[in-house]
């Protein structure tokens, strides 16, 4: 006699059915979230570039000579700054003189000037007082005019000239 077999079946069905009735629930992920900060600190700051040598070049006694150079200063945006020249070794800023090493002393020297505008009415000073300019955050051009006066003694040895600045950058 064959009898169906009829459990295994009627699990499976029953099972089926109970899933059929049980709500259907999706699956909900859980988010948490928080903020934090991000900081920087700008600090004051400059950079100059070197200006190229200011030569004057053949100099005649009884004519005058003027001649230029250039350096750029990049300060951070607000940073106030000043910009000085040395007197070198004469000393003084506004009488400065180049000094020849190979001309007999009393006839080894010749003056010139520094100057901030083409016009020669500003002098360069020595200012170190950090408050003259301020900074944009971009190159700003400096040009130095230089001018040698015409009434210099003709004792003057013809050899080279020569005088080292200091510019120094305060900020």
């Amino acid at each position: 006699m064959n009898i169906p077999r009829l459990g295994g079946a009627i699990a499976t069905m029953t099972a089926v059915v109970a899933l059929a009735v049980l709500p259907l629930q999706s699956a909900q992920a859980t988010t948490a979230t928080t903020t934090f900060k991000v900081t920087a600190t700008v600090l004051s700051s400059c950079a100059m570039s070197t200006p190229d040598t200011l030569a004057f070049g053949s100099f005649t006694p009884g004519t005058a000579l003027t001649g230029s150079t250039a350096f750029t200063v990049q300060c951070t945006y607000g940073t106030t700054y000043s910009l000085g020249m040395s007197g070198g070794t004469s000393g003084s800023v506004t009488a400065r003189t180049m000094t020849s090493a190979t001309a007999t002393s009393g006839y080894n020297s010749l003056s010139y000037g520094l100057y901030k505008d083409s016009t020669y009415a500003t002098n360069w000073s020595n200012s170190t007082t950090g408050t003259d300019y301020t900074g944009t955050g971009s190159d700003v051009t400096y040009t130095v005019y230089g001018k040698m006066p015409a009434p210099q003694y003709a004792g003057a040895r013809a050899t080279d000239y020569t005088h080292t600045i200091t510019l120094t950058l305060t900020y």
